[in-house]
């Protein structure tokens, strides 16, 4: 009899410690600058962006909106920028300045109208978006999104 709850005991106190220690699914929050250190020319990153890819992350910046339903009413994809408006002039800001957003449920347009806060999965790779609403433009990262909200400075 005792065995079995020392058994348990050891489970729950093995899975707290994962908890508690910064799991792998554990969202971090991002900044621009990290992204900004990978080598679009080379590909080449540190290791502290390649710990990022493929976990959940938070990064806060300002949507272009790419794709939705017929009014634009949800949004289904966006391009995430660091700056308002980066997005929408010529040329295009460099790849690694922006940010494919391919939502996992679509996020009403007006969450999109002032700065947020994205969480999702972070993928890298060559990526390039364009179609009739806007112009061609080349990315180095996509983002599964999960979560929208609006950014509120602390």
């Amino acid at each position: 009899m005792t065995k079995p709850l020392i058994v348990f005991f050891v489970i729950l106190i093995s899975f707290s410690s994962i908890q508690t220690s910064g799991s792998i699914f554990e969202t971090q929050e991002i900044s621009w600058r990290d992204l900004r250190k990978l080598n679009v020319k080379t590909g080449e990153m540190p290791r502290s962006l390649k710990k990022m890819l493929g976990r959940p992350i938070k990064i806060p910046g300002y949507a272009v909106p790419i794709e939705g339903d017929g009014g634009f009413d949800f949004i289904t994809e966006f391009l995430l920028v660091p700056v308002f408006g980066m997005c929408i002039h010529v040329p295009p800001p460099p790849p690694n300045q922006v940010i494919l957003v391919k939502m996992k449920e679509p996020v009403p347009f007006e969450m999109l109208l002032d700065a947020i806060w994205i969480n999702g999965v972070l993928e890298v790779g060559e990526f390039m978006v364009g179609g009739e609403m806007i112009y061609e433009t080349e990315t180095s990262y996509v983002l599964k999104g999960e979560k929208v909200v609006i950014y509120e400075s602390e």
